[in-house]
């Protein structure tokens, strides 16, 4: 076995298959690398506890790198925690209604949007799963840019596509340039905004610095364009087979898909070092 002593997982497209299940292979698999001592970390665009919630799955102890790296907590300590400024919240309630596109706003533990909540993004079927002091809050408002303001520590923004891409698109035109926010994709039907001193890499190397672990004994894996930062910061990165074509250029390999649970075949061939 090689050197690799933190292993950060994306869940959509990644951990999960496409029915949003783990396969079994890849549980197997991450336990086998738990008992061997490595460290595994979900690094997802998700609120905390749903990625804690969702690593816990797996059976095994792991850490949680959340909001795209905005909100990192090991333990009981907060390592970071990377709120848009009130200027900047405000321009996006903006950008965002002048859309005429539908948005759900992150805290840390908190989804704040106008209109219908619908599943949440997922996090209505998670708070069924998750114990109480952990659920997600959700607030419902007509007036959004007042209540964000007062909410406070805001995280990012998710703005869905509901099929018309060339809104999405025009949308992510009007952040191009913003001298502090940036816009990510976790799917081709969603765009994500938030600070651009944050993502997947900074969450991973906060994480990283409180273990003692170098990067260079890092493996990341994802494969959507939110994913790029921690791919091209590991030690080995690695693309899923349904990764996007940036994201398999960025790798420094290429595993199977995650209906192939290509999460199992990329540790048993670069962690455990074993042949196919």
């Amino acid at each position: 076995m090689n050197n690799i002593q933190l292993i950060c997982i994306d869940v959509d497209g990644t951990l999960y298959n496409g029915q949003k299940k783990i396969p079994e292979e890849n549980i197997t698999v991450l336990q086998e690398a738990h008992r061997r001592g490595i460290t595994i970390a979900i690094a997802t665009g998700r609120m905390y506890h749903y990625g804690k919630l969702y690593g816990e799955t797996l059976g095994i102890p792991t850490k949680t790198i959340a909001s795209n790296g905005a909100f990192v907590k090991d333990e009981e300590e907060v390592l970071l925690h990377e709120a848009m400024d009130e200027e900047d919240v405000t321009f996006t309630v903006r950008a965002i209604q002048s859309s005429g596109l539908y948005a759900h706003f992150n805290g840390w533990n908190t989804l704040i949007q106008q209109g219908d909540l619908g599943d949440g993004n997922g996090y209505v079927p998670a708070n069924a799963r998750l114990p109480e002091g952990e659920k997600v809050t959700f607030l419902t408002t007509d007036d959004l840019e007042k209540s964000l303001l007062a909410e406070g520590g805001i995280l990012k923004a998710i703005v869905f596509s509901n099929g018309d891409h060339a809104a999405l698109a025009k949308l992510k035109r009007v952040f191009q340039n913003h001298p502090r926010l940036q816009t990510a994709s976790s799917s081709k039907d969603n765009l994500e905004i938030f600070r651009k001193d944050v993502n997947k890499a900074s969450g991973i190397e906060a994480l990283a610095k409180k273990l003692g672990i170098d990067k260079a004994q890092i493996m990341a894996i994802g494969d959507e364009e939110n994913d790029l930062p921690m791919i091209r910061y590991a030690g080995l990165g690695i693309a899923m087979g349904n990764a996007t074509d940036a994201v398999k250029k960025a790798a420094h390999a290429i595993t199977l898909t995650n209906d192939e649970a290509g999460v199992a075949y990329a540790v048993k061939k670069y962690v455990f070092q074993e042949a196919f």
